[in-house]
């Protein structure tokens, strides 16, 4: 229990025990002790209360409950979507633009060894040809 003189003398209660008559501070200081221990219990983040001229408190509102830390709570990607610019590339704009070459000797350069009759060792003909990016 807090004492009667500390809470009198904070500026937080100090209004309230100026509105209470002084014969009542007794009642008051009983009801706001009580009203903390509550408070400290209940799990309310804010609460907006009152009293009476005769010292005693009551609750004129509560706000939200604190959120309890074992709740599910949803899952909070850490990586960017990939619909985000951060993802983009950096390559200048002149060089993005350009269409890639998709010959068969720029593509793969031993194409033209005459190895098969499609010009490989295995027959690559059903395979999509894939541009020599390096």
């Amino acid at each position: 229990m807090i004492p009667m003189r500390q809470l009198r003398s904070n500026p937080h209660f100090a209004r309230l025990f100026a509105h209470v008559h002084p014969l009542f501070w007794p009642i008051l200081w009983w009801s706001l002790n009580r009203l903390f221990k509550w408070y400290d219990t209940s799990g309310y983040e804010e609460i907006l209360f009152g009293t009476t001229r005769w010292g005693y408190v009551y609750v004129a509102f509560v706000g939200d409950k604190r959120p309890d830390p074992s709740a599910y709570r949803p899952y909070e990607p850490r990586l960017a979507r990939w619909d985000d610019p951060v993802w983009e590339s950096h390559v200048p704009k002149a060089f993005a633009l350009i269409p890639i070459s998709l010959r068969m000797d720029a593509a793969f350069p031993l194409a033209g060894l005459g190895l098969s009759d499609c010009g490989w060792p295995v027959c690559t003909r059903n395979i999509a040809l894939i541009p020599n990016t390096s």
